[in-house]
C-alpha cells in the first residue's frame, strides 16, 4: 500500500482543490493507494512567531508544535506528498506560506529524501508557473527530488477542466504514482546538493551550528554522506569537492 499525503493550501474548495481532487481520482484509480489529506484551513495554524526556537532548541519546542508536529508526522510517514496552493499577487497564498515558515527547520536539518513530491497551483490571472517552481525549490530543500509541477490555469468561479487540462492531470497524476510505485527518485537539483554539503562541512565546527542541527547531522549521519542517497556522477563530484572547500573555509573562519 502507497501512503500518500495531500496537503490542501487554498482556504476553500474552488479551483486549486477541484485539481488536487482530479488528480487523486487518477492515483485511486491504481487502487493499492492509502490518501491522508490535511486542510490548511482546518487545523488554525497561527501565524509563525519568529521565534527562531525550532532552529536554536529544536522543533519540539515550537510554540505550535501540536499542529505542526501532526503535519509533519504526516509528512515524513508518506511515500509520496502532494502540496497544493493558489497564486495570490505573484506568490503562494498566506497560508501554505505560513506552513512552510513553521517547516523551515526542514531547511536546515532535511529529511525527505525517500520521497516522492508533486507540487499543484492554479490561478486565474499570471504566476502560476513561477509560484510551482517555488514550491518545487521549497521541497527540494527538504529533500525531496525534483517534483513534479501541475500549474494551472483556470478563469472560471464554477471549476471546470478542458480535455487538454484532464490530459495534463492525468500524465502528472501517472507519473506521480509510477515513481512511488517503481521507487524511481527524481535527482535532486545541484542547488540541493550545494546546500547540503554546506551543512555536511558546516557540521564538522560544532560551535558553527546549533546544538539540535548538529546533533542531526551527525547522529543521521547525513554528515558522512555527499548526499544521502544516489545521484548522477557530476553533482556527486561536485558536492565532494564544495565539502573539501567549504569545509576549510569554515574551519578557518571559526578558527
Amino acid at each position: 500500500m502507497k501512503k500518500i499525503t495531500v496537503i490542501h493550501g487554498s482556504m476553500r474548495k474552488g479551483n486549486t482543490y477541484g485539481v488536487t481532487q482530479a488528480v487523486l481520482e487518477c492515483i485511486c484509480a491504481y487502487g493499492d493507494v492509502e490518501i491522508n489529506e490535511i486542510s490548511v484551513a482546518d487545523i488554525d495554524l497561527p501565524f509563525c512567531c519568529s521565534c527562531h526556537i525550532c532552529f536554536s532548541k529544536g522543533n519540539d519546542f515550537c510554540p505550535h508544535k501540536d499542529i505542526i508536529g501532526m503535519v509533519a508526522k504526516a509528512i515524513e510517514d508518506c511515500d509520496g506528498l502532494i502540496i497544493s496552493g493558489v497564486c495570490y499577487a505573484m506568490h503562494i497564498n498566506a497560508a501554505v506560506k505560513n506552513l512552510i515558515d513553521h517547516l523551515a527547520y526542514y531547511f536546515h536539518r532535511p529529511r525527505l529524501f525517500n520521497k516522492v513530491g508533486m507540487v499543484i497551483t492554479t490561478t486565474a490571472g499570471a504566476g502560476e508557473n513561477i509560484v510551482a517552481k517555488y514550491m518545487r525549490q521549497v521541497l527540494g530543500h527538504w529533500g525531496i527530488g525534483k517534483a513534479i509541477i501541475l500549474p494551472m490555469k483556470i478563469q472560471t468561479e464554477k471549476f471546470t477542466l478542458t480535455d487538454k487540462q484532464k490530459e495534463r492531470v492525468r500524465i502528472a497524476a501517472d507519473k506521480f504514482y509510477n515513481q512511488i510505485k517503481n521507487k524511481k527518485l527524481s535527482q535532486p537539483s545541484f542547488v540541493s546538493v550545494i546546500v547540503h554539503n554546506s551543512f555536511r562541512a558546516l557540521s564538522s565546527i560544532s560551535p558553527t551550528l546549533s546544538d539540535c542541527d548538529f546533533s542531526y547531522w551527525r547522529d543521521s549521519g547525513f554528515a558522512d554522506k555527499v548526499y544521502p542517497r544516489k545521484i548522477g556522477k557530476m553533482k556527486w563530484f561536485i558536492g565532494k569537492l564544495l565539502y573539501s572547500i567549504m569545509k576549510k573555509v569554515f574551519r578557518k573562519l571559526g578558527a
